[in-house]
């Protein structure tokens, strides 16, 4: 044991020196109650490797983590045997006609017999603590607790009676773990080591342990039906040390004479399966027992040593962290400040900070990375951490604008590999009950899910028009899909799992789409539809014109590539495109009109909305952008910013969100309007981050809601680069990408490495102290595209 300790002081305090950006504190993260600066969410740094998440906490001698699993929910079919998905048992398309025919006489009208319940739709929550205690530690001084962001790993140094301690905190994606390490300088005092969930009543936990573990096992119901199980070990290494083992679940390790270090490995998982959740197996998503699982994965990885759980983690974390380099100045010298210090400290009236905002983006990334990776769930409102029973809107895949924007950074920055869990979630637990939700309430062919999603595959409409009714929901996730072909040029992904996607959502809306009998001007809209969360239920809503834009685009380009046959269905894509009202009207006072109903029904007024869903094809999305050439048309620039500035800086009465703010930012920037762009991201900052670097909802009160980070990172690159397809009609010309449309000039000097473009192409590039792109290297690429600068400037081509 000497040696392997003193391999494993040289590591620790590699991963603890290392002048790579870090979240960094000298006091130790409390658990706290919600309202309180306290709050474990507010405090904590997380860790994860997509499908484990934990959040270490607490005082030296206390150590303790939230544990969180993706798929550990309540609801669904293990809640209730008869449990839907939100389905209807009898068709309601046949109310239809009428809610049509009305809406085009009236303008707007009234869906509610397509409404349905939110009966046993469950939550995200949390599995329970792992706790460790030292027997001794009751004082300590020199504390001091970092997230490395270059690895993944939390540690922890501290001294007590003498001793300099040493912890370390990561989630392995290679090993399938958790792992928790305490090193010292002298012999280990006594070590207890126990998982415990307080919030659950006892008779449905089992807290037993072993020579050589501590477990938790439990149900999230006792039934009838039996709610889902869920399995959680915490293991030593066994041969090294003498234990003991209470009653209550509490392993006690007494260690030897010389010994200094001592890690654990933590692995859980429940009975959810994702492939269960079609008609054949009922729509259980119910699998095995995970007990036996989770035994192998533990058994696995404490086998190996920590060094090379350590290794392998880190190179796994550091192959998708280094894709991307974001370089950016420190002219306050602020790695040195504690990092609430440096969040409590920042002000949107000053300056900015260059440090701080490249290190929440770099953040951002890691947030990404730990949350959604292949065998996962994709990141849900939380990302992967939860710390009780019941998350905020259930923790769940809200999907009109928080899904989609958390992952707004993953093609940009070689991130693609985090997606799988996206793609996979929507193959497995969308499509299959939303083919039925399809035909029961519109009588159509392919699929469509509306705005809330669980795990357990509801994909009905909820119970208020206002924001449950939202079939454009996949068709805005298919810029995701594309986007990634994209960017990867996969084309036996897009063959074989993005098409069909995106086949399917076209499907759905050849079959939807109404002749305008209300202009009667020839073109196909939406009817019924809602604007996501404001406004009538109305036609011709702006965003779903701009979506469907989108996947009929997408279809159309992806021909080609997987040789899609079906002549009928390409025909009809290319005869409804043609007649699509593609969302684009301009109010009397000048701004983006989010309706097709005239200005004199009093909705398309001034008016603050968080929302920004009239722009998505300007931003995130690009058929305003790109296909009716707006990045290039002053018309259209200028509608965009009359939007931008009477919908303000995100901080109304409806909403003081984050994600309204990096929204507007991101949108500020394909304007190329700097100061607003960089205006918007510091509001955000300054409003809705915590300490710990977390978003808030309501400013920086709770809930926790993560799709700010996520989005941060994407205004950010909305700063860095506009890259925009060209439609389908144009394949094979050169694209125009522009580098540095909006960098300010307090990132003067900075540079990027690795930002990953269309056509499969990455550049590094840097920019002058005016922000001005300078300097651009292009490799890869497998289309025709040229780089400029925001001047015109040619940089690169090829």
């Amino acid at each position: 044991m000497r040696s392997s300790m003193q391999s494993l002081t040289v590591i620790g305090t590699w991963v603890t020196v290392t002048s790579a950006r870090s979240f960094w504190s000298s006091t130790p993260a409390a658990f706290g109650p919600q309202d309180s600066d306290d709050w474990i969410l507010k405090t904590g740094y997380p860790v994860g490797n997509g499908r484990l998440g934990a959040i270490p906490f607490g005082a030296p001698g206390s150590d303790k983590a939230v544990l969180n699993v993706d798929s550990l929910w309540s609801g669904g079919p293990f809640e209730a045997e008869n449990y839907t998905g939100g389905n209807p048992d009898v068709p309601k398309y046949s109310a239809l006609p009428g809610i049509r025919k009305a809406i085009f006489e009236n303008g707007t009208g009234d869906l509610s017999p397509l409404t349905g319940p939110n009966d046993n739709y469950g939550s995200y929550r949390a599995l329970g603590n792992l706790t460790v205690r030292l027997d001794g530690i009751t004082d300590y001084s020199d504390y001091k607790r970092m997230l490395d962001l270059k690895t993944g790993v939390h540690s922890t140094t501290f001294h007590s009676g003498g001793a300099r301690f040493v912890n370390s905190f990561f989630c392995s994606y290679p090993d399938q773990v958790c792992v928790y390490s305490i090193s010292s300088n002298t012999t280990l005092p006594r070590v207890s080591i126990q998982i415990e969930n307080l919030l659950v009543e006892d008779d449905l936990l089992d807290l037993t342990c072993g020579r050589d573990y501590a477990r938790l096992a439990g149900y999230t119901q006792s039934g009838p039906p039996l709610g889902m199980k869920y399995d959680a070990i915490a293991k030593i290494r066994s041969g090294f040390n003498s234990t003991s083992c209470s009653d209550g679940g509490v392993l006690t390790i007494n260690p030897t004479k010389c010994q200094k270090s001592l890690f654990v490995v933590i692995g859980a998982g429940t009975d959810f399966d994702q492939t269960k959740g079609n008609a054949e197996h009922g729509y259980s998503f119910r699998g095995a027992n995970p007990g036996p699982e989770v035994e192998r994965i533990t058994a696995a990885a404490v086998s190996k040593t920590y060094q090379a759980l350590l290794k392998d983690h880190i190179e796994d974390y550091s192959a998708l962290e280094g894709a991307f380099e974001l370089n950016l100045p420190d002219p306050e010298g602020s790695a040195e400040t504690e990092t609430s210090a440096l969040i409590a400290e920042y002000s949107s009236d000053g300056p900015g900070n260059p440090y701080l905002e490249a290190l929440l983006f770099d953040y951002s990334r890691h947030l990404l990375i730990s949350s959604s990776r292949e065998n996962s769930l994709p990141a849900n409102l939380q990302g992967r951490w939860a710390e009780g029973l019941y998350a905020a809107w259930s923790g769940d895949y809200h999907a009109n604008i928080n899904l989609q924007m958390n992952y707004w950074g993953g093609d940009q920055t070689g991130l693609s590999r985090t997606q799988d869990a996206l793609w996979n979630y929507m193959e497995l637990n969308w499509v299959p009950r939303g083919s039925e939700t399809a035909r029961l309430l519109y009588n159509a062919s392919g699929w469509v899910v509306h705005n809330e999603m669980n795990i357990f595959g509801h994909t009905a409409m909820k119970s208020d028009a206002s924001w449950a009714n939202y079939p454009a929901a996949p068709a805005w996730m298919m810029q995701h899909v594309w986007n990634n072909f994209d960017y990867t040029q996969n084309a036996t992904w897009l063959k074989n799992q993005g098409y069909p996607l995106v086949k399917g959502v076209a499907e759905f809306w050849l079959s939807q789409l109404q002749d305008d009998a209300f202009f009667e001007d020839g073109s196909l809209v939406v009817n019924p539809c809602n604007s996501p969360e404001h406004g009538p239920t109305t036609f011709g809503c702006a965003h779903y014109q701009q979506e469907i834009h989108h996947v009929f685009d997408a279809v159309l380009s992806s021909a080609p590539i997987v040789a899609e046959s079906d002549t009928d269905f390409l025909n009809a894509v290319k005869s409804s495109l043609g007649k699509l009202d593609k969302g684009f009207h301009i109010t009397e006072w000048g701004g983006v009109k989010e309706w097709k109903l005239p200005d004199s029904y009093g909705y398309d007024t001034k008016n603050t909305h968080r929302h920004l869903s009239h722009l998505t094809g300007w931003h995130p999305g690009y058929s305003i952008s790109s296909f009716q050439n707006g990045y290039a048309n002053s018309t259209i620039q200028s509608a965009v910013e009359e939007t931008l500035i009477s919908r303000g800086n995100g901080n109304a009465e409806d909403a003081n969100a984050g994600w309204g703010k990096v929204w507007r930012a991101a949108c500020w920037a394909r304007l190329n309007n700097t100061e607003r762009a960089y205006e918007q991201l510091r509001y955000a900052i300054d409003v809705n981050f915590a300490g710990n670097g977390f978003s808030m909802y309501s400013a920086d009160n709770e809930p926790f809601q993560i799709d700010a980070n996520f989005g941060l990172g994407g205004a950010i690159l909305s700063m860095l680069v506009v890259d925009l397809p060209l439609p389908h009609e144009a394949a094979g010309e050169t694209r125009t990408v522009v580098l540095g449309p909006a960098i300010p000039e307090r990132w003067k000097g900075g540079s990027v490495k690795g930002l990953r473009i269309r056509g499969g192409g990455s550049v590094d590039f840097s920019w002058d102290d005016g922000g001005l792109a300078t300097e651009a290297t292009l490799r890869g690429s497998q289309t025709s595209v040229r780089l400029v600068n925001v001047q015109g400037e040619i940089l690169a081509e090829a």
